[in-house]
């Protein structure tokens, strides 16, 4: 009997085995799921790593997975190998899948899904899973100009190598541009290395920042956050507030205690690495959802909205835009 998936909540129903006919359920041997990372070591990667290795290991799958430390020629064969070991579906965690064509096309051809988690949309990806980083790179860039009433030097740091980071630095120019009285200094930080490379390029240009004009520091994920604040703080610099994006616990902390931790664009990230479980389920059983790029809602979380120590943000009900929690009095 055909099913008909009408929408992505019934999809994911179906995709978790809650219909008849699935092909994964009627299938005699296990699944096998290959997960594969380019970095594995950033915190918000490592969560959809594990939330994805649960989701897949809670159906019966067999799971392995391989973690290239920076290495993407390693992973793109790690990935390639699982596919002539007769894997059923691949999924990518975020790796630039403009840089696994070659996997993807060898995916197709053995008609078996490959399904990613931000890593960009290029042919024959099943789906990739995420956000809509241009949008989100807005939110944060528009947080940052609002806090510098529109004029100052900006740092910028990021990696544009991966699909998601780079979109987030288009929303960012997309705001940024329309402010003349902001100077932004871009720099491109090395991968693997990010943490030291970050703390070692905060550090020479606070200590060139002679006249005190570095006034905030944008990153494209909250991991080059932690760097930035200790370079801050330990240059006694009072006057520099970073945004971020990603939304880790070790920032949620610096929020709560750190002036110069001002505001991070926060993902879902556990959602994300089961539902790109569920997609792979869905697309085993024979379905295809009406959109390959499959967005879930991110929060905006600052001093006001931060939730309490060790808790993750609620994205049911958390808030996107800074004005909402604003409380105007008669």
């Amino acid at each position: 009997m055909k099913i008909l998936c009408r929408s992505l909540a019934t999809a994911l129903l179906l995709a978790n085995g809650l219909c008849l006919g699935s092909v994964v359920g009627a299938a005699a041997d296990p699944v096998k799921v290959a997960i594969v990372a380019v970095n594995a070591d950033v915190p918000t990667v490592n969560r959809m790593v594990v939330t994805a290795t649960e989701a897949a290991k809670k159906k019966g799958w067999e799971v392995e997975s391989f973690f290239g430390r920076g290495d993407q020629v390693a992973v793109n064969n790690a990935a390639a190998a699982y596919i002539d070991r007769g894997f059923n579906a691949i999924i990518n965690i975020a790796s630039p899948n403009p840089q696994m064509t070659a996997v993807i096309k060898k995916a197709n051809e053995a008609h078996i899904p490959f399904v990613s988690t931000f890593s960009g949309l290029v042919p024959g990806v099943t789906a990739d899973i995420g956000s809509n980083n241009v949008v989100d790179g807005v939110v944060a860039a528009t947080e940052l100009v609002g806090r510098l009433a529109g004029e100052g030097h900006v740092l910028k740091f990021n990696w544009t190598v991966l699909p998601a980071t780079h979109d987030r630095d288009r929303g960012f120019h997309a705001v940024v541009s329309a402010y003349p009285k902001i100077e932004v200094t871009e720099i491109e930080v090395k991968v693997p290395g990010q943490v030291d490379d970050t703390y070692a390029k905060m550090q020479n240009l606070l200590l060139s920042d002679t006249k005190h004009e570095i006034k905030a520091v944008w990153v494209g994920w909250d991991e080059l956050a932690i760097p930035a604040v200790r370079a801050i703080a330990e240059a006694k610099r009072t006057d520099i507030f970073v945004v971020g994006m990603d939304g880790i616990q070790p920032v949620y902390d610096l929020i709560r205690k750190d002036p110069s931790m001002a505001a991070t664009v926060a993902y879902d990230v556990d959602r994300m690495g089961s539902t790109a479980v569920a997609v792979t389920a869905l697309a085993l059983a024979g379905k295809q959802l009406s959109t390959r790029l499959i967005t879930l809602k991110p929060c905006l979380v600052d001093k006001q909205t931060v939730q309490p120590a060790g808790q993750e943000p609620d994205f049911k009900n958390c808030i996107l835009f800074s004005g909402e929690e604003i409380k105007l009095e008669q």
